[in-house]
């Protein structure tokens, strides 16, 4: 059972900063036109250049911050800043960049690995994780790439996917991801405040 707690710690706070719904119907949206092969190349593009940059930023973000001479409550406060107003946009239903007249085999690199997948919000919440013991940060990639799987699914079965649930029902869970990517972003200042004792 703790187990499982100390798993879910990690991987619902990257399930909803990476919105793998959200992402979805970005996707069913811009691919919509295009044909099967089209849409299974750009979903593999998307998570596989979103897993190389995830990975990349858990394995050395140490070691930029070091460099940089970043603290971590730093960057808690930062990525929570950076949390936040990804929060409020997606409760508002913030309009996504323009890309619709992006090349097709670029596509999923820009804008889909980054910045939908691989975004500074989800690049700031592996680092921050990733500063934790040993087993958090084994969980941190491990949960990284199961969600990332999970978002490769719904790339490749999006159509059936979104006439499920249809337009309405993906706006709202979009919205409760908002609000829940926004409480993170609270408990991150939080944190930042205690470690500093600003707070108690």
């Amino acid at each position: 059972m703790s187990f499982i707690v100390d798993f879910l710690k990690v991987f619902m706070p990257l399930l909803v900063v990476i919105d793998p719904f959200g992402t979805l119907a970005v996707f069913v949206a811009m691919t919509g036109s295009f044909n099967r092969i089209s849409r299974r190349s750009i979903a593999r593009d998307a998570v596989m250049y979103a897993a190389a940059i995830i990975l990349v930023f858990a394995l050395i973000g140490d070691i930029v911050i070091e460099f940089f001479g970043i603290s971590i409550e730093a960057l808690e406060i930062a990525g929570g800043i950076i949390l936040l107003l990804m929060g409020i946009e997606m409760v508002r239903e913030g309009a996504k960049p323009d890309t619709s007249n992006e090349d097709i085999k670029s596509m999923g690199i820009v804008p889909f690995a980054t910045p939908f997948l691989a975004g500074p919000g989800a690049i700031s919440l592996v680092i921050i994780l990733m500063k934790g013991p040993y087993e958090t940060r084994v969980l941190t990639i491990i949960s990284a790439l199961l969600v990332l799987v999970i978002v490769y699914i719904f790339f490749i079965y999006s159509g059936k996917i979104l006439e499920i649930l249809g337009d309405k029902i993906m706006t709202a869970i979009t919205r409760i991801f908002g609000l829940l990517v926004a409480g993170f972003a609270i408990q991150y200042f939080i944190d930042a405040l205690i470690a500093l004792n600003v707070i108690k």
